[in-house]
């Protein structure tokens, strides 16, 4: 038993499509106070989408071409004060899927509270300074190799949708409501524990919750080679199937 030409398309057909497949990003995002936007594997970036500082402004970056196994990365520096945030919503447009922060699949790592390990560096990291992209990759990696990624934190209320949070916690950021990021979009940071009851405490007198930060969310797709290993091993038995 031979095995039929539809078969064979098909297994050619997800050969091809697991090594040149490329996925388009159109992300609308802001950070209080400061932001990079990157792509790259587990270990480092490789793309620079852009970066912005004024949190009242809904940026908007484009990403073109990237592998569908690519980590999305956002790197984040504050000033210590008042109150600290990301919010955004990311839209992979090849595969019409967005994800919004609050999502279950972002994490975080605090590099600010592995200063020394990672750079050999006392004290804290200083407010309002953006790192490197090559500080950046020196963090992520740091974080995958031992496992530090964690769930950010957030708050009842704290989305782009201007409300009345209940206490303990007040909206620090009035009326805004920022341009074509959804109202279910959440804001979302990190919380060191010093900070009671976290980020979003009243009063808001601002904290150092072990910035700066670096934001992901993982590549959910096989790599290439593994699809094409899957492809391959779905021949062999197809053919052990035909001897048969």
């Amino acid at each position: 038993m031979k095995l039929s030409r539809i078969m064979m398309c098909g297994i050619t057909a997800a050969l091809a499509g697991g090594i040149a497949q490329a996925d388009n990003w159109d992300a609308w995002l802001t950070v209080d106070n400061q932001f990079d936007v990157y792509f790259g594997t587990p270990l480092a970036t490789n793309f620079y989408a852009g970066g912005g500082t004024n949190w009242a402004v809904s940026y908007n970056f484009t990403a073109t071409g990237r592998p569908p196994t690519d980590y999305l990365y956002v790197a984040t520096a504050s000033d210590f004060s008042v109150a600290q945030g990301f919010i955004g919503i990311f839209t992979n447009t090849t595969t019409s899927t967005s994800i919004v922060t609050g999502s279950s699949v972002w994490e975080v790592f605090p590099a600010g509270a592995y200063l020394q390990q990672i750079f050999g560096m006392s004290g804290s990291w200083p407010y309002l300074t953006m790192p490197t992209q090559t500080q950046v990759d020196a963090a992520i990696a740091y974080a995958t190799l031992n496992n530090l990624w964690v769930a950010p934190s957030t708050a009842p209320g704290y989305d782009n949708d201007p409300p009345t949070p209940t206490t303990p916690y007040f909206y620090p950021w009035g009326s805004l409501v920022l341009p074509n990021i959804p109202s279910n979009a959440q804001w979302i940071w990190y919380d060191s524990g010093g900070s009671t009851p976290g980020p979003y405490a009243v009063p808001i007198n601002g904290f150092n919750h072990d910035e700066f930060l670096v934001f992901r969310v993982p590549g959910i797709a096989p790599e290439p080679a593994s699809a094409a290993l899957l492809a391959l091993g779905g021949l062999a038995m197809l053919r052990r199937r035909s001897r048969r």
